[in-house]
């Protein structure tokens, strides 16, 4: 029995791990509200906090050094964010010129699909009707009065909400900078004498890996740029450089970024008068570089850069979606770093770390 027992160890410390993923995870999604602003404004401070430690070894007061890194982040986020809410802006207003150019490459589309497929007439305007494509036969529903000004307040209600968001994670990051020798002392106290030196590597690592995403993520995002250049340079489309930087930057959020970037290409091919070829370039090359980037460029890059196996950064932004959607993918990368870290210097956990991990050591 006692055999028998300690054979099944294993076994039952993997059960009992699973189980506690599942609840972990079931708690995660409830508490995103509060969790995904602190968890951002944490891996936020462990990038930037270095240059507050410069500031203030320059002699700047800490409080200054705190508040003039949280007002370059709070810049450099509506700076960006302004530039594509710009973009957009001129894009809504279009729309109707790129409703009149996109028709007739619809029509080409459609008499190619029903010259070279099964499809008849009928069931391709009866698939356009159920759509909602098909205007003349789609019957629009007209919203009453109370029925627009509840949708208005909805779109208020989560626009405030998402402000309120965003400027949490700014208060958060102030005082996770401007109290990180609190933080360190207090975690430092939860831990015996024997192990404060282990815990220690780990903050330290967890910092440096959370910098090292970030220099892989720069890599990436110039690759990027040159390929989705050269891709519209060849296509014949217009401001090819400006839509790369754009696609590129918003490729952060992984998945989704790279798809609004071909949005984004399109539109600016169609409003420009693209000829078919150079939309069909557009979309070649989106598709071509998304690939690249989602299956070979990112977990070989990022994998070597935080020391995660590229299947598991693959899995770990899937299960961010998951759980916390567009905040969670663009966390997943850092925090399954930082996991791997932390497993290391785990005792009982390195089986868990060496899986986890991009090295065969």
């Amino acid at each position: 029995m006692k055999k028998y027992y300690t054979q099944s160890g294993p076994i039952l410390v993997s059960g009992v791990i699973i189980i506690s993923l599942y609840f972990l995870i079931i708690g995660l999604m409830a508490s995103q509200k509060v969790l995904a602003p602190l968890t951002f404004a944490l891996v936020l401070a462990l990038l930037v906090y270095p240059l507050a430690k410069l500031l203030e070894k320059l002699g700047i007061h800490k409080i200054l050094s705190t508040t003039l890194v949280v007002v370059m982040v709070f810049v450099a986020f509506i700076g960006i964010s302004a530039v594509i809410s710009l973009q957009v802006r001129s894009f809504l207003a279009d729309a109707d010129v790129m409703v009149e150019r996109i028709n007739p490459i619809v029509q080409k589309v459609e008499i190619f699909v029903l010259a070279h497929t099964p499809l008849v007439r009928n069931k391709l305007e009866a698939y356009k009707t159920a759509y909602g494509l098909n205007k003349e036969k789609s019957t629009e529903k007209q919203s009453t009065q109370d029925e627009k000004q509840a949708e208005a307040f909805s779109i208020m209600g989560a626009v405030l909400g998402t402000a309120a968001d965003f400027l949490l994670v700014f208060v958060y990051l102030f005082f996770l900078i401007h109290f990180r020798h609190k933080f360190y002392a207090f975690i430092l106290m939860l831990f015996p004498n024997e192990i404060k030196n282990r815990v220690k590597r780990i903050m330290h690592d967890s910092s440096a890996v959370v910098r090292q995403y970030l220099n892989g993520r720069l890599i990436l995002m110039v690759i990027l740029v040159l390929l989705y250049s050269l891709g519209m340079w060849l296509s014949g489309a217009e401001n090819f450089v400006f839509i790369s930087l754009i696609a590129a930057f918003l490729s952060l959020i992984p998945f989704i970024g790279n798809m609004a970037g071909y949005v984004l290409a399109m539109f600016i091919g169609l409003l420009s008068g693209g000829a078919f070829y150079t939309l069909a370039g557009i979309t070649a090359t989106f598709f071509i570089v998304q690939f690249l980037d989602s299956y070979i460029f990112q977990p070989i890059i990022l994998g070597n850069k935080v020391d995660v196996h590229p299947f598991f950064i693959i899995l770990a932004v899937i299960i961010g979606n998951a759980i916390w959607g567009i905040v969670g993918m663009v966390l997943s990368i850092p925090i399954i770093a930082i996991i791997t870290i932390v497993l290391k210097e785990t005792q009982g956990a390195k089986a868990f770390a060496y899986l986890l991990s991009n090295g065969e050591e």
